[in-house]
């Protein structure tokens, strides 16, 4: 499961003004509407919102993943938002989140689901890429930013 793969430009948003968590959360909902594999956004927003109230999703260095297995898509759909000003997504370390990855999947996906969580949280982790994405001109840098990854 390659990142560069499933993020598609038209869902990549650069340098989005938001004031809180739930505004982007929203936004990227409604933008990611517009992928065939959301069946019912209504639902995947609901799902995600969800399970941000249950465990917030920031993690450490400026990044979060808000996400959900839900019914509301019929396959991983993926959006990318990059931040003017960080907004508290809950991370441990108390940073504000810039680089948000906003992620559905079928319920029925779990391994999927996992897999996904788990290579972006372990890609975040990476300085020059974080330092890439910050730096991202366009959407085609920040897929190429994944690239080989």
């Amino acid at each position: 499961m390659k990142i560069d793969e499933l993020l598609r430009e038209e869902l990549i948003f650069l340098d989005l003004a938001a004031s809180d968590k739930m505004e982007v959360i929203n936004y990227l909902a409604g933008k990611m509407s517009a992928d065939e594999g959301v069946v019912d956004c209504e639902r995947l927003l609901s799902d995600i919102i969800q399970r941000e109230e249950d465990i917030p999703t920031g993690l450490e260095n400026g990044a979060a993943i808000p996400h959900a297995r839900s019914v509301g898509v019929s396959r991983l759909v993926m959006s990318f938002a990059r931040l003017k000003d960080g907004v508290d997504f809950g991370a441990q370390d108390g940073q504000p989140a810039r680089l948000i990855f906003q992620f559905g999947v079928p319920p029925t996906q779990i391994s999927s689901y996992l897999k996904m969580l788990a290579k972006l949280s372990r890609l975040l982790k990476k300085r020059d890429l974080r330092t890439e994405l910050l730096q991202a001109k366009t959407p085609s840098e920040v897929v190429n930013a994944f690239s080989g990854q």
